[in-house]
């Protein structure tokens, strides 16, 4: 290879790794977002969140600055995730997908939203969420979270719960529609549950006040 040809090749290189074809784009304004439509908000401020959105404007639709989103997606409570969708050359749609409402927390003077994924939400109407099932008490959220899961993997009525009291450290009460009551012990939710519904099949035409499962072995029906 001549002399000339590997300045012509080196040349080549050094232009194909620094060359950002961006730029010349930018300054042309192609591939500039001049739209962002922002869909999927339920308990967010569509407005709110949509200003939030605009920092995009008259950025580059080839290089979304994902830590801005990201950093919008973590400082709101209700965006479980977003989907983005750039529709070239100008427009981007963003797709929000928010948590579900579990429970409302009554949590001393306070009421918090626990999510379906088990995180909380502070900032909301009460009187939008007045038929949520509740939860009461100074409770741990992952604790919650064990006997949530093993009631609804042993296919038990979630529907039929009013409340969620968490009364001790050894202790949670639920309360059912009818006004009944089931104790449970802070043990092996899920074999608590599976005995639960054997109980409830038994007692499926009769009438009680409450079933107790504190202890382990024992049933107690009243």
């Amino acid at each position: 290879m001549t002399k000339k040809k590997r300045y012509i090749l080196l040349a080549l290189l050094i232009f194909l790794t620094t060359f950002n074809p961006e730029l010349p784009l930018l300054k042309l304004g192609f591939f500039i977002i001049k739209t962002v439509n922002v869909s999927g908000s339920k308990n967010i401020d569509a407005e709110k969140i949509k200003k939030q959105f605009n920092f995009l404007i008259n950025t580059s639709i080839l290089s979304i600055d994902n830590n801005k989103m990201n950093e919008i997606v973590s400082h709101n409570e209700w965006i479980h995730f977003i989907n983005i969708n750039k529709k070239f050359p100008s427009v981007v749609n963003i797709n929000i997908v928010e948590h579900e409402p579990l429970l409302i927390w009554k949590k001393g003077n306070n009421n918090l939203i626990i999510t379906n994924q088990f995180t909380l939400v502070e900032k909301f109407n009460l009187v939008n969420f007045s038929n949520q099932i509740q939860a009461k008490g100074n409770l741990d959220i992952q604790d919650l979270k064990s006997l949530y899961n093993a009631l609804n993997d042993n296919n038990f009525d979630l529907s039929n719960i009013v409340s969620f009291d968490f009364i001790s450290s050894e202790r949670w009460d639920l309360f059912l529609k009818g006004n009944k009551k089931i104790m449970l012990g802070r043990y092996d939710y899920n074999q608590q549950i599976i005995n639960l519904n054997k109980i409830l099949i038994q007692l499926k035409d009769e009438k009680f006040t409450y079933i107790d499962l504190r202890l382990k072995n024992k049933i107690f029906v009243k």
